[in-house]
C-alpha cells in the first residue's frame, strides 16, 4: 500500500482557500435523492474512444444518463446530469463518467478536486406531467440533454439495469507549466456505500442530445433506448483509491 503524502505546510484545511475551504473531507451523505435514469445503447466503437484503457468498454455500446436532485451533507442541495458508460475493470462492472453538468460550485469542485469526476455548470431540471417526467440539461442556454420517461408502472430496484455503484474517473490535473507533463494523470474509483433505493417507477423513454460547439453530446449517437426509471435513493460518497496511474 502506497504511503500517504502529507504536505509540508501547516494547512489545517482540506481544501481552497485555505482560510475558508471550500469543502470538507468525505464522506458526504446523499439523502431522498430522486432520479431519473434512461438506459440506452450508442455504437460500440464510439464507446472505446470515450473509455480509456485499461478499462474495457462493454461490446454493446450500452450507456446512461441519470438526472438527479440531490440533497446531501457536506455540499448542500443540487441538480446533476451524468452520462456514463458500462465497463470493466479487471472483470468487476464499473461506470465509467464521460460528462457532468451541475449547479453547484462545492460540488463541482470537490468532484473534479477529489475523485475526477468531470464536472461543468449548467442548469438541470426535472419536471412530471400527465404521468412523464421530463428532464433538460443546458450549458450557455443550449439544451444538451433531453430525456422523458413514461411512468407508466410500478418497478423494484431489481428491474433497474445497467451500471453499478462503483465509478471510474479520469482525474487529470495540468501541470502550471505548459512545456511539462500533467501533474495528475490518474484513474480513480469510489464505490457508493449504504444505497437504498425506493418508490420505483419504470417505462419506455426517449433520449436526445443537442448540437452545441461547446460541448459534443452529438458525438455519442443514440442507436436504441433501452428503459428508463425514476426512483428515490440514499446513500453514501466515500473517498476512493487509484486504480491506474498514467504516469508511472
Amino acid at each position: 500500500m502506497a504511503k500517504k503524502r502529507r504536505s509540508r505546510t501547516a494547512s489545517k484545511s482540506y481544501s481552497m482557500p485555505e482560510m475558508s475551504g471550500l469543502y470538507g473531507q468525505p464522506p458526504f451523505e446523499y439523502r431522498d435523492a430522486r432520479q431519473m435514469l434512461v438506459v440506452f445503447q450508442t455504437d460500440p466503437r464510439v464507446l472505446r474512444k470515450l473509455v480509456p484503457r485499461p478499462l474495457t468498454p462493454n461490446k454493446d455500446g450500452t450507456m446512461f444518463i441519470a438526472m438527479s436532485e440531490f440533497f446531501t451533507s457536506g455540499m448542500g442541495s443540487y441538480k446533476e446530469m451524468i452520462i456514463a458508460g458500462i465497463a470493466s475493470f479487471k472483470r468487476r462492472p464499473v461506470n465509467f463518467a464521460i460528462y457532468l453538468v451541475l449547479n453547484n460550485d462545492i460540488a463541482i469542485c470537490g468532484g473534479r478536486e477529489i475523485w475526477g469526476f468531470p464536472k461543468k455548470f449548467g442548469r438541470v431540471e426535472l419536471n412530471e406531467r400527465d404521468g412523464v417526467l421530463t428532464g433538460t440539461a443546458e450549458r450557455g442556454g443550449i439544451k444538451l440533454v433531453e430525456a422523458a420517461v413514461n411512468l407508466a408502472e410500478f418497478g423494484t430496484p431489481e428491474d433497474i439495469t445497467g451500471g453499478s455503484y462503483e465509478y471510474v474517473c479520469r482525474k487529470f490535473i495540468p501541470s502550471v507549466s505548459i512545456d511539462a507533463p500533467p501533474e495528475v494523470d490518474q484513474l480513480t474509483s469510489t464505490t457508493l456505500t449504504n444505497a437504498r433505493v425506493r418508490n420505483v417507477h419504470k417505462g419506455p423513454a426517449t433520449l436526445r442530445f443537442g448540437l452545441s460547439p461547446a460541448d459534443s453530446m452529438q458525438d455519442i449517437p443514440v442507436k436504441s433506448v433501452v428503459g428508463g426509471y425514476f426512483y428515490s435513493t440514499d446513500f453514501t460518497l466515500g473517498d476512493g483509491e487509484v486504480i491506474h496511474d498514467y504516469l508511472n
